[in-house]
């Protein structure tokens, strides 16, 4: 399985994991909407590290959908976060740990997503995946 695939399934368990280490169980009743888009991107890559894993016929399209709503998301928050902490509003514990996992963790969405656009997905004996023709 290529980088993207394999990324997949890593930040997709990592998404959920690390905003509910962050945050807290309690604070899906005080702001859903913050706990929501983590817990549905992890789950949109790790289906498309699935389908990917599996070889179908839709891999890439899996990846390059999942990759590009979970950078969008990413990217989103990263600048957020670094905003508000050169605004001096963003100081929660540890803040500087927080940017950097943000930052790593786009540079992985960033990387996949190009990775998923480069390149053709290929099923486990090497070939190009049936296009319609």
């Amino acid at each position: 399985m290529r980088f993207e695939g394999r990324a997949a399934f890593v930040v997709g368990i990592l998404l959920p994991v690390l905003e509910t280490c962050r945050r807290g169980i309690g604070c899906w009743f005080v702001d859903f909407t913050t706990m929501f888009e983590d817990y549905v991107g992890g789950l949109l890559l790790i289906i498309a590290g699935a389908v990917s894993a599996r070889g179908g016929r839709s891999a890439s399209l899996w990846l390059v959908l999942a990759w590009g709503c979970v950078t969008f998301m990413m990217s989103n928050s990263v600048l957020d976060q670094i905003e508000g902490t050169l605004r001096g509003e963003e100081m929660e514990p540890n803040n500087g740990i927080v940017v950097a996992v943000k930052l790593l963790l786009w540079g992985v969405c960033v990387t996949a997503l190009v990775c998923s656009f480069r390149r053709p997905q290929t099923d486990s004996k090497g070939q190009a995946p049936y296009r319609g023709e």
